[in-house]
C-alpha cells in the first residue's frame, strides 16, 4: 500500500474593519440616523450582539437589557401557528421595549429556569434600517415540567444614536413540546 500525503495551506485571517462611526452632520429623526456610511461587518456584529444581549437578558432575568434592544415605540407580535391550540393564550401585540420587558418579567416570573438559543440567521441590511431572521430554540423550565418552542424572530431594526435597536418583531412560533401550564399555574 502507498500512503498519500495531503498538502495543508495555513490560512491567514483576514483583518477586520474598525467598527465605523456615522459623520457629525448626521440628520436626527426620531433619534434615527438618515446619513452614515455603507453597512459592513461591524453592522452585523452589532445586530448579532443586540440579538444576543436579549436572550441573554431574559435568561437572566435582565429585563432592563431586555428593553434596551427595542426602541421605545416597538412593535412586537407573538404569533402561534394555527394547529398549535396554546397561540390564543400567548399571541398578541406589545407595544414599547419597556412593556416587551414588563411583559417577559410578569410570564418567567414563576419558571425556575429557560434558555434562549439563537442559531441560523438571515440579515439584510441598508443604510439605516436592517431585516433579520433568526431560527430560535426557547426552553422553559418549572420543576421539572418544561415547555420548550421553537420558530423565529422576523425582526426590524433602525439604527439610532445608540446603534442597533428592533422596531418591529414577529415571533413566529412553529412547533412546541412540554406544557404551557409552565407559565400558568401558580
Amino acid at each position: 500500500m502507498h500512503s498519500k500525503t495531503i498538502r495543508t495551506r495555513r490560512l491567514r485571517p483576514c483583518p477586520r474593519k474598525p467598527p465605523s462611526t456615522p459623520p457629525h452632520h448626521a440628520h436626527h429623526d426620531r433619534n434615527l440616523l438618515s446619513d452614515t456610511s455603507a453597512p459592513d461587518d461591524s453592522d452585523r456584529t452589532e445586530i448579532y450582539d443586540l440579538l444576543t444581549a436579549y436572550a441573554f437578558g431574559l435568561d437572566r432575568r435582565d429585563f432592563a437589557r431586555v428593553a434596551s434592544v427595542f426602541t421605545e415605540d416597538a412593535e412586537v407580535h407573538n404569533v402561534f401557528d394555527a394547529y398549535l391550540p396554546e397561540g390564543e393564550k400567548f399571541s398578541g401585540l406589545t407595544t414599547g421595549g419597556s412593556a416587551v420587558a414588563d411583559g417577559a418579567r410578569q410570564l418567567f416570573s414563576n419558571l425556575d429556569a429557560t434558555q434562549h438559543l439563537l442559531s441560523a440567521q438571515s440579515v439584510d441590511i441598508t443604510d439605516t434600517d436592517a431585516k433579520v431572521s433568526t431560527q430560535i430554540v426557547a426552553h422553559h423550565h418549572r420543576g421539572s415540567d418544561y415547555y420548550h418552542t421553537g420558530g423565529t424572530y422576523e425582526d426590524d431594526l433602525v439604527r439610532t444614536l445608540d446603534g442597533w435597536r428592533i422596531s418591529r418583531r414577529t415571533l413566529r412560533i412553529s412547533w412546541t413540546t412540554g406544557s404551557p401550564q409552565v407559565f400558568l399555574a401558580p
